[in-house]
């Protein structure tokens, strides 16, 4: 039987994280564990609600940005015998605990707000309104240094979307901060912070999702598999392409094994060679870097026990 193998990857190279985005997750760091050490201590000074579950909130983007950076370090360590992808599955593992950490944030504030409508207390709206104001500021900044990248990478577009929500959460904090302020209703700061749960849980779920479906190594929404079936068959020398399987090596890479099944008659090493480059090629342009191809002859069938 005559079958060859394809492989297209380079398991020691390994590409550096670009200057821009250590320095986005340096300064999103920085700047919000300042301002949730900030928010907390006036949150618990003026007994506010909104501003302790918004403050919570940042502390779980500080550790998403955090888990985020870790991941996207991860993936940089160069492969062994042992992990012969690397690391970059860490990139997922980092998503979907991020995700999950939000489920709890959101679970924590929705319960402390039930609580707070059956025990209210006088709110200081001035201290919302100048600490949330703040607030959107920092997010709204720490938000736009993620924006040109958050399409590459599911971390980095986690990261943005956790801070731009923060940024209109806040907002939301100030309108509270005004309205207690001016009619001087205790329910509001409860009610807000119900409404900043919903938020994080919105966010939140296509995040979750789209993690869950990496881990359990799903194809990628981008990717459509019946488009990559036609593409591998997309040529007069192939009869089929059978056994392909599409998974995510790491939240920005994906892999592809297929068995393509050629007409023997009229091909020669330099016409297999030819097809093999042309469909790789093709493959690369649908966002498919990573392929391991197996070429059969029709006549003789697949050499797989299992076809």
């Amino acid at each position: 039987m005559s079958h060859t193998h394809s492989h297209d990857h380079a398991h020691g190279h390994v590409h550096s994280l670009p200057d821009s985005i250590g320095r986005a997750f340096k300064i999103g760091i920085i700047l919000n564990v300042a301002f949730t050490i900030i928010e907390y201590v006036i949150g618990w000074a003026t007994d506010s609600l909104a501003l302790i579950s918004d403050a919570t909130h940042n502390l779980s983007d500080v550790g998403s940005l955090l888990l985020s950076w870790f991941g996207l370090k991860l993936a940089q360590r160069v492969v062994s015998n042992r992990f012969t992808y690397g690391y970059k599955k860490g990139t997922i593992l980092a998503s979907l605990i991020n995700a999950i950490v939000l489920c709890i944030v959101v679970v924590t504030i929705a319960w402390e707000s039930i609580e707070r409508f059956h025990s209210p207390v006088v709110i200081n709206g001035n201290g919302i309104i100048i600490v949330a104001s703040i607030g959107v500021l920092i997010n709204g900044i720490s938000a736009f240094l993620f924006f040109k990248d958050q399409k590459k990478d599911i971390n980095i577009r986690g990261a943005f979307i956790h801070l731009l929500v923060d940024a209109l959460v806040s907002v939301g904090v100030v309108v509270s901060g005004l309205l207690i302020k001016y009619t001087g209703y205790s329910w509001i700061d409860p009610s807000i912070s119900l409404i900043i749960a919903v938020i994080i849980a919105i966010s939140t779920y296509g995040l979750l999702r789209e993690s869950i479906r990496l881990v359990l190594d799903a194809v990628p929404e981008e990717i459509d598999f019946d488009e990559i079936k036609s593409l591998l068959e997309n040529d007069e020398h192939v009869t089929e392409a059978h056994h392909i399987h599409i998974w995510p090596i790491s939240s920005t890479l994906v892999s592809l094994t297929a068995h393509i099944e050629v007409n023997g008659g009229d091909m020669d090493i330099t016409t297999l060679t030819r097809l093999r480059k042309k469909i790789k090629h093709n493959l690369a342009l649908h966002g498919i870097s990573h392929s391991t191809l197996e070429m059969e002859v029709k006549e003789e069938g697949c050499s797989d026990q299992h076809c």
